[in-house]
């Protein structure tokens, strides 16, 4: 609250000089450092191999016993059972089996674990583990995304994977794929693999070198996607997916799993007959994803925050980094629409130019402001210097990659706003009809022909956005349309 009321201070200092002003600039500065300080105080630190203390969640005891209860199906006994990732065994509580093996690689949460009589856990790496053809391999494991691996264990694990599995694995993916493809190694010729991962895995591009392996081996899988969060504070669609090795007739089943924990079959991965919009490579028309410069906080500026450190408006281009806030009816982005939605909204709407050579001193004394700690993102750490990021051009149009119902918003971008975060932008070599271009993104019934990122929410790949605009440009040539005016 402090925060917000000294910007607005801040928006209506006076244009003129006085006495005071240099005392205002000089607090000013001093209070834009400090919240600064305060705001990235959570900021990425040098990871691990995999930082399980953030990337691995705790799995409550109903969907425990769902797992069971939905294993069980498949299988009414085994001999051995690996947990990856084990965290404290709970996973071994109703489990059918005669021995249970837990490898964990968090010391705090082996001191505290409780392993059955028929069981124990060990304190390891799970990739390190020798032992192999288990009944099952089963858990939760930790969800990561890629850049928050450490480069050295991912090339190794990969490599190994690639090797034993005769893949080429996506060095994109998410960590909890890399426990996956171990699960299938790991797993005797006819056994089980049950994990508690994101309902995601089961489209996306970056998971597609383990389905292609499944596929190859034509094992039954079952996916069973949860209709409600089941993790406190994770937006990702959870899924408890099962790939039944003993088993080789192919079959790919989907089902939904109610807040009362009933199961109700799917038609297939998306809520469309269509399925699941397809991902393709950009054409004439195409999609890039929103500028993600190293850190919002550093890199966007509220107008007060502009501001109170001495900006001036040649220090910044206007962005846009979520539509969040801009009403579903509004069509373009003009002056008054950006001054009214962001600037006065308090919203961060200006891009520091930090990547030309010639900077301000106050630009520069910004930059020198931001504390090392705060700078230590993936994106910093490889950017020389920290700050100068890789501009992308304007787009021509605002395409909302969230959303909750049918479909995105998306905005004519008259004011050449750069596109930022969630925001992809909408190119094109040569001037678009933007009208009729808009007009037929917004009848697209987006929300049935994606994988629901959350409960409500859902969310559009910019390669899935590609193959819609793909298709916009193959009508416009069938209408003896070009897709510039």
């Amino acid at each position: 609250m402090a925060c917000l009321f000294l910007e607005r201070i801040c928006i209506h200092l006076p244009s003129h000089k006085s006495k005071l002003s240099p005392r205002i600039a000089v607090a000013n500065q001093v209070f834009g450092y400090l919240f600064l300080r305060w705001s990235c105080a959570a900021m990425t630190q040098p990871r691990t191999a995999y930082e399980l203390s953030e990337s691995q969640v705790t799995t409550p005891k109903p969907v425990i016993s769902l797992f069971w209860r939905l294993t069980k199906q498949y299988r009414d006994h085994f001999t051995s059972v690996l947990d990856m990732g084990a965290g404290d065994c709970r996973f071994s509580t109703g489990g059918p089996f005669d021995r249970y093996v837990g490898v964990e690689i968090d010391r705090k949460r082996v001191a505290t674990a409780k392993p059955p009589a028929k069981g124990k856990i060990i304190h390891s790496c799970v990739f390190r583990h020798a032992a192999a053809d288990y009944d099952a391999c089963i858990g939760n494991p930790p969800y990561a995304r890629h850049h928050d691996i450490q480069t050295a264990w991912k090339e190794r694990t990969v490599a190994r994977l690639e090797r034993e599995m005769d893949v080429s694995l996506n060095k994109r993916c998410n960590l909890y794929i890399y426990f996956f493809c171990l699960g299938l190694l790991k797993s005797s010729q006819e056994g089980l693999v049950a994990l508690v991962i994101p309902y995601e895995w089961v489209s996306r591009p970056s998971a597609a070198a383990l389905r292609e392996y499944i596929q190859r081996h034509c094992w039954n899988v079952a996916v069973y996607r949860f209709q409600m969060p089941i993790f406190e504070g994770v937006m990702t669609t959870a899924s408890v997916s099962i790939v039944d090795k003993a088993r080789a007739e192919g079959r790919w089943n989907y089902y939904d799993i109610t807040p009362g924990y009933d199961v109700v079959k799917r038609e297939g991965i998306a809520d469309s007959r269509q399925g699941v919009l397809d991902y393709e490579k950009r054409g004439k028309i195409w999609g890039l994803r929103g500028l993600s410069p190293g850190s919002q906080k550093i890199f966007t500026l509220t107008e007060g925050e502009r501001v109170r450190n001495g900006l001036s408006k040649r220090d910044v281009v206007p962005c846009v980094p979520t539509l969040r806030s801009v009403p579903r009816v509004q069509r373009t982005l003009s002056r008054s629409t950006f001054e009214k939605h962001f600037v006065k909204a308090g919203q961060r709407c200006w891009l520091i130019r930090s990547y030309g050579e010639k900077r301000s001193d106050s630009l520069n004394a910004y930059l020198e402001s931001v504390p090392a700690k705060a700078r230590q993102t993936y994106t910093c750490k490889n950017q020389t210097p920290w700050f100068k990021y890789f501009p992308h051009p304007v787009p021509q149009i605002l395409f909302s990659s969230g959303f909750t119902e049918f479909g995105p918003k998306i905005l004519i971008n008259s004011i050449g706003a750069r596109a930022v975060g969630s925001v992809w932008g909408v190119h094109a070599v040569n001037k678009l009809p933007l009208r009729r271009l808009q007009t037929y993104l917004l009848k697209v019934n987006f929300e049935k022909q994606v994988v629901a990122h959350a409960k409500t929410l859902k969310k559009v790949e910019v390669k899935q956005l590609n193959a819609v605009l793909n298709a916009f440009v193959g009508r416009e040539r069938k209408n003896g349309r070009k897709s510039s005016r």
